[in-house]
């Protein structure tokens, strides 16, 4: 395969192929072949995350301004948001897409029910990659899933959807990088590199400090949840039963209150900040990488680059720490009604930082792979 050739890359769990009894990697077939007979070119769509030959090809894709000829198709399920890998996935392709103003290129099939994704869920706390989603043109596939694969209907949607791959692909107007410009305050032109990288500096900073106030607020709220199953053991020892036990889940849903607040603002400024900044970092990485820098300008690259690897370093050890808290917080919010939309607020905020570590991660891999990633001033 050439990198001018169109390839796709079909993101989805293992487990829905499965339980669908391997209708999601069909369809990817099906399509690839309508494609080949709409355009007669061959459209490779690479399936298992799990083979060398993805991961090579991903980022070599990722880190071309060849993305033109690249599109994700994500495979959009309850269980697919559930999965770490298929949210990364999403995440840098979207930032790197963004990067090169080809956002038209992730094209996401909505796959079984996510509510979310059509009329929201009142109450819910929102899912960034469900709001990254909404943004695109999806395609619905809720009810088309469950025909016959050969029935007219079936094949006629496919159909439809390698023709629309295949206008995406012929109408997507070229990669259009960021430039390095200074920025003209009358007008309304996207930034360059020098405010990229102007609000990047302004911004590093206040990102170390949300994690730290993030964890603190993490502390505070497992605190409460010790203090609540101390009293609920002493209710328990008394007799209380499970009145008791409600009357303490009651109190710990009050004591709460503040410390939820806090941590779904912070999760939110967090990733709202780091998202909105991805396009233009990742632009700047792919330019020093390929420009030859004066001295002046290598150095001040060297430098902003250490900071963004200690940043990522500081707050990966956290953002492990926060996914076991999450976990734990999983379990026990299937113990009460009252306390349960808070720990799902809670999940949401965490799950906003893990996120955003995907965001960090995939600064420090490029970062990594140009001249300057090892080097020391």
């Amino acid at each position: 395969m050439t990198a001018e050739q169109p390839a796709g890359f079909w993101s989805y769990t293992h487990r829905d192929d499965h339980l669908d009894g391997g209708r999601i990697v069909r369809l990817s077939e099906r399509i690839a072949s309508a494609f080949e007979m709409i355009t007669g070119e061959p459209l490779e769509i690479f399936l298992d995350k799990r083979s060398i030959e993805w991961g090579d090809a991903w980022r070599a894709r990722l880190d071309s301004a060849l993305t033109g000829t690249t599109f994700l198709i994500p495979v959009v399920t309850p269980k697919f948001l559930k999965s770490q890998e298929c949210r990364r996935e999403v995440i840098k392709f979207a930032g790197h897409a963004a990067s090169l103003g080809l956002d038209e290129l992730l094209l996401p099939i909505h796959y079984v029910n996510v509510p979310q994704l059509t009329q929201g869920v009142d109450g819910e706390p929102t899912d960034e990659i469900v709001e990254l989603i909404s943004r695109r043109q999806w395609v619905d596939w809720r009810d088309l899933r469950l025909e016959d694969e050969d029935s007219p209907v079936y094949r006629q949607a496919v159909h439809k959807l390698a023709l629309k791959i295949a206008d995406v692909l012929e109408t997507a107007p070229p990669a259009r990088p960021v430039e390095v410009t200074q920025q003209d305050e009358a007008t309304e032109e996207p930034p360059g590199f020098i405010e990229v990288m102007a609000q990047a500096e302004a911004a590093l900073p206040t990102w170390l400090q949300i994690v730290e106030k993030f964890g603190l607020v993490i502390a505070e709220i497992g605190a409460e949840s010790s203090w609540a199953t101390e009293e609920m053991n002493n209710s328990d020892a008394r007799g209380g039963g499970f009145a008791g036990r409600m009357r303490v889940a009651e109190q710990l849903s009050v004591r709460l209150s503040e410390p939820v607040e806090n941590v779904d603002a912070l999760g939110s400024e967090y990733w709202s900040t780091l998202s909105s900044i991805d396009p233009g970092i990742i632009g700047f990485i792919r330019h020093v990488g390929e420009s030859d820098l004066t001295p002046e300008d290598r150095q001040v690259a060297r430098d902003f680059f250490k900071e963004i690897v200690q940043l990522a370093t500081v707050t990966k050890e956290t953002t492990a720490q926060l996914q076991e808290f999450s976990d734990n917080i999983g379990g026990a919010a299937r113990s009460s009604s009252r306390l349960r939309p808070q720990f799902r607020t809670i999940q949401a905020a965490v799950q906003k930082v893990i996120d955003s570590q995907t965001v960090l991660d995939e600064w420090n891999r490029m970062i990594d792979e140009t001249d300057l990633g090892g080097d020391q001033p």
